[in-house]
């Protein structure tokens, strides 16, 4: 059965890449762009019977799920540079794109693939673990766990420029955006122990999971949308046209 946070999720996405598309078509800040068009891809692949449709097109191995995953990691790698740079968090930047960033990010990856392989091999697997069948359900919470480990880890990251420009004397909107990215964040990092929970929070867990991309995206129209209505050099600096 679907939830209505998946498609209000993608929804909200859509909406988002096509208010950024005529920027976009200007050569306008890019890389923003990119960053919704893979959020539009994860929540499209999010959606059950549209993950469905494409699982089935690859085969019906469950690959969907891993490229999912790994799609997710290069989505909050870009947002988690994109925001530091424009916040001026030169030490955050580099907990995420420096050395250690790159370890979490590598390590993340390889848990992913590992706990990947032994969920969805021949006698495991979350679909059928969550139908009743034989699967391991201790191996697919540690499947979902690991898929949220870099966004966690990235979010812990950005909670401290994000706090410091909510408390700022940035313009309004700016404000807004960082609250609203920093709700985001908290529901990010709060989803790594809640996706480890029984399969009685899954409620709970679809919430956080949804509610930190809803965060993500909807913070980053705020940041863009006061661009257009504010001439504040922090603003530019933030999501300014010169950014590429």
């Amino acid at each position: 059965m679907t939830s209505p946070l998946e498609w209000a999720t993608l929804a909200v996405c859509c909406a988002a890449l096509l208010l950024r598309l005529p920027d976009a078509v200007r050569g306008r800040n890019r890389t923003v762009f990119g960053i919704l068009l893979l959020a539009t891809l994860c929540s499209l692949l999010a959606v059950s019977e549209l993950y469905a449709v494409v699982d089935g097109a690859l085969g019906g191995k469950d690959v969907t799920s891993l490229i999912l995953r790994y799609t997710v990691f290069a989505t909050v790698l870009l947002v988690g540079s994109r925001l530091t740079r424009g916040l001026g968090a030169a030490r955050e930047h580099s907990l995420i794109t420096g050395g250690l960033g790159w370890w979490a990010l590598g390590l993340s990856c390889l848990a992913v693939t590992v706990t990947f392989f032994l969920v969805y091999g021949p006698r495991a697997g979350v679909q059928d673990w969550s139908s009743g069948g034989a699967g391991n359900p201790a191996l697919a919470s540690l499947y979902a766990a690991a898929g949220r480990t870099y966004p966690a880890y990235v979010s812990l990251v950005l909670i401290p420029p994000l706090l410091a420009a909510f408390r700022g004397r940035l313009p309004r909107l700016v404000r807004a955006g960082a609250l609203t990215v920093l709700l985001g964040v908290c529901f990010a990092v709060l989803s790594l122990p809640a996706s480890l929970g029984p399969a009685a929070w899954s409620a709970a867990q679809d919430f956080l999971n949804y509610g930190a991309v809803l965060g993500y995206v909807v913070g980053l129209a705020l940041f863009w949308f006061s661009g257009l209505v504010t001439k504040s050099s922090n603003t530019q600096a933030t999501f300014g046209d010169r950014q590429r």
